[in-house]
């Protein structure tokens, strides 16, 4: 199972530095970006991919929670995101497999209150599904929904997909060996790991 640290929740003034000191609590990095229309809140940007990819070896997914996907999807990968996931709540079917057709490491993810039934469409498409377990667009929260009980609902539904499944929002230390127990592959911290 692969961590990946959500640095949203780093000290952003030393964020390499902070990178660096965590190092041996993680295996890649996670950027969310974020546009205040899909979420209340503007998070990162497109040049925090660049500056990671530059200045580490990490490989870096990108969290895209943004209305305007067909304009962002194509900046995220030229920046050198190794892994993108957008929402299916702001992203039809016809634009993700059009997306994919491009950019074949693209994921779809669901807010908490989505449920998994909304990805059935998408799955045969996507290199991974995202679920995500708190509201969008700050660091540090608590799940809102138990997260780990979507994810082993979602592996009942969907035995045959053969995409990574990948966990993000509140996901704190004693989740983990439960979240390697499910075979997810992907958890993404942020508070856990930088505080």
């Amino acid at each position: 199972m692969i961590i990946s640290a959500s640095i949203q929740a780093a000290n952003q003034l030393f964020l390499l530095e902070e990178i660096n000191k965590n190092k041996n609590k993680f295996d890649q990095i996670h950027i969310d970006i974020t546009d205040g229309h899909f979420t209340n809140n503007i998070s990162m940007s497109f040049n925090h991919i660049n500056l990671i990819k530059k200045n580490t070896d990490y490989k870096v997914d990108v969290h895209l929670m943004l209305d305007n996907n067909e304009k962002f999807v194509k900046v995220a990968f030229a920046n050198g995101a190794d892994l993108v996931y957008v929402h299916q709540e702001s992203t039809t079917l016809e634009s993700f497999i059009e997306f994919q057709n491009i950019f074949p490491q693209l994921g779809i993810a669901t807010l908490p209150k989505t449920p998994n039934e909304s990805l059935k469409d998408y799955l045969k498409y996507a290199k991974a599904v995202l679920l995500l377990g708190v509201t969008p667009g700050y660091s540090n929260q608590k799940q809102s929904i138990d997260l780990l009980e979507k994810a082993k609902n979602f592996k009942n539904e969907y035995k045959d997909y053969r995409g990574l499944l990948v966990l993000d929002g509140g996901v704190t230390n004693d989740d983990l060996q439960k979240s390697k127990n499910l075979d997810i592959d992907i958890v993404v911290q942020g508070g856990a790991i930088f505080g």
